[in-house]
């Protein structure tokens, strides 16, 4: 079984470049755990922009963190999370589809470290300030 950074690793390098971009698309640009001064104070574990949206994929790998995640603020009021299409993605069979968040999609990581869409999320409002917080923090990362 992957650890939590090894699977944000893993999940990060597959949103990059995977065969299943109709269901979820590639993203170009990918930050991992990055903390900002945003609004809400949301650390997410993978969030990656393509050209017309964003994704955000929360990486559990203990049922415990998985059910104190549902009561974070942002995770239940819609808007004052960051990614239009959100998921859980977890070691197969943690957590099962009738315990998601509304629209909340979920990618299961099998034991050989491959991933696979178990259920397709559907689009959420976003807090754009925070993922606009998010981006300039990494221009700046990366221009100096």
């Amino acid at each position: 079984m992957l650890t939590h950074d090894e699977l944000v690793a893993v999940t990060a390098k597959w949103l990059k470049s995977h065969p299943q971009n109709a269901i979820i698309p590639n993203c170009t640009t990918i930050c991992t755990e990055l903390v900002t001064a945003n609004c809400t104070g949301e650390t997410p574990d993978v969030l990656g922009w393509c050209y017309w949206t964003s994704i955000l994929i929360e990486i559990k790998v203990g049922r415990g963190d998985f059910l104190k995640d549902k009561k974070k603020p942002f995770r239940q009021v819609e808007n004052l999370g960051l990614g239009e299409f959100r998921y859980y993605c977890c070691p197969s069979m943690l957590i099962s589809e009738d315990e998601l968040p509304d629209k909340w999609g979920l990618i299961y990581c099998n034991d050989k470290g491959k991933l696979f869409i178990v259920k397709k999320a559907e689009r959420l409002e976003a807090n754009l300030i925070g993922e606009r917080t998010m981006l300039l923090s990494l221009i700046r990362r990366e221009n100096n």
